[in-house]
């Protein structure tokens, strides 16, 4: 997260659009929950949220120091969603044109735990999601598709699922040889793994954040 406050315009870029990629989504169900918005006004306030950060460089005010990043950007966001429904009841009481928004919305007076908590379980989505999108990039540059596409179909998509078949079923479906899929979904495990933690360092500010967050991830940390 030092690149957010990098001196290279380039490399602020970079690092904060994967903030925003990382986070736009936990973004918008928080915001969905704790003001009880409909899908497209938190969509707006999340477009609103991150612009008013890029302009503002709020995010660049991070010190690793002080806890988690995603700790220090959810606090970020509810303190501009405070503001903005501030501002907006005081626009609706000065006559001003009315929007649905924040403004027709009281804050559930839930814990802060609880929204950390919600908080934290979209942001694992989303770090898996990255993991995955990278893992796909990998697979198409190395000539790998299909041990992508068979990971995909066995471990993401029919991972939970009673009907998940057996790797004898796969390899017939997809005309292999067994020790094949066997091989496929080793390889595909293995960069997977490595994506999240590429992920997972790229989202953390220092060896001891990044360290945290995989036990948040994976119950362990890697050696």
């Amino acid at each position: 997260m030092q690149a957010l406050a990098s001196a290279e315009g380039e490399a602020r870029g970079r690092a904060f659009d994967f903030v925003v990629r990382a986070y736009r989504t936990p973004v918008i169900v928080l915001l969905k929950r704790k003001w009880m918005l409909s899908d497209d006004d938190a969509q707006d306030m999340a477009q609103e949220f991150f612009a008013r950060a890029l302009e503002k460089e709020w995010l660049a005010r991070y010190n690793n120091e002080r806890g988690r990043f995603r700790t220090f950007l959810r606090t970020c966001l509810l303190a501009f969603a405070a503001d903005e429904h501030d501002r907006l009841n005081r626009q609706k009481r000065g006559g001003g044109a009315h929007h649905e928004s924040l403004s027709d919305h009281t804050p559930l007076p839930e814990a802060d735990n609880a929204m950390d908590t919600l908080f934290e379980q979209e942001w694992i989505r989303s770090v898996m999601q990255l993991a995955l999108d990278g893992l796909r990039v990998e697979a198409q540059q190395t000539n790998r598709v299909k041990a992508f596409a068979i990971f995909e179909q066995y471990d993401v998509r029919d991972g939970d699922s009673e009907a998940r078949r057996t790797y004898a079923e796969l390899a017939v479906a997809w005309n292999l040889p067994t020790t094949q899929v066997t091989n496929y979904l080793s390889w595909a495990r293995k960069r997977f793994r490595q994506h999240v933690l590429n992920t997972v360092r790229s989202l953390t500010g220092s060896e001891e954040e990044y360290r945290d967050e995989l036990r948040t991830l994976l119950g362990v940390v890697p050696e």
